[in-house]
């Protein structure tokens, strides 16, 4: 199995500064999920991956603004989009089978687990739960099977009870970055 890779804050930033925002925006169009949560179970692997960034909760709780930052820059940015370029269907998949899009490698997380959609000509991005064992969540409230949650920059999204990712569009996240600086 492959997880989907994703590169840190930190290039997106560095990006970020020799694009300029139009370019990047761009570049990058598509929403991304940020993971810098710890899951408890992140030093277990399911086959040769880790689960989840390697990020120390002790520093997730810090309250030195700088240090946030820092530890920010260490997270880890997934981009929403399909494996397949060539694919026309609209839905992102995330599970844990290496068939996903968004390939989540924790026991907690099903195979097939939720997938995300943009409603037709607009920026709004939706959230399904495709049925999963250990639910969906957004903010903490779970997301009812087959229903479509819009979802808003910076919804946590929980992927089980260990999985946590945050969500920002294209220029959400462009702006999260900007604030970097």
């Amino acid at each position: 199995m492959e997880e989907v890779q994703g590169e840190k804050v930190l290039v997106y930033r560095e990006r970020l500064q020799k694009l300029g925002c139009d370019q990047f925006l761009a570049s990058y169009p598509n929403p991304i999920l940020l993971e810098r949560y710890l899951a408890p179970s992140s030093r277990i692997k399911l086959s040769a991956v880790e689960t989840t960034s390697e990020l120390n909760v002790k520093d997730l709780l810090a309250t030195s603004e700088s240090h946030q930052d820092e530890i920010l820059l260490q997270a880890r940015v997934i981009p929403l989009e399909k494996r397949d370029k060539h694919s026309s269907k609209r839905m992102i998949f995330v599970g844990r089978s290496p068939n996903n899009d968004v390939v989540l490698l924790n026991k907690m997380v099903s195979k097939l687990h939720a997938y995300f959609c943009q409603v037709p000509g607009s920026q709004i991005f939706q959230l399904v739960d495709m049925n999963s064992t250990n639910g969906t969540f957004i903010n903490g409230s779970k997301v009812s099977p087959s229903v479509k949650m819009n979802l808003d920059d910076e919804d946590v999204i929980s992927f089980g009870p260990e999985t946590k990712l945050e969500f920002y569009s294209a220029g959400g996240f462009t702006d999260l970055l900007q604030q970097l600086d």
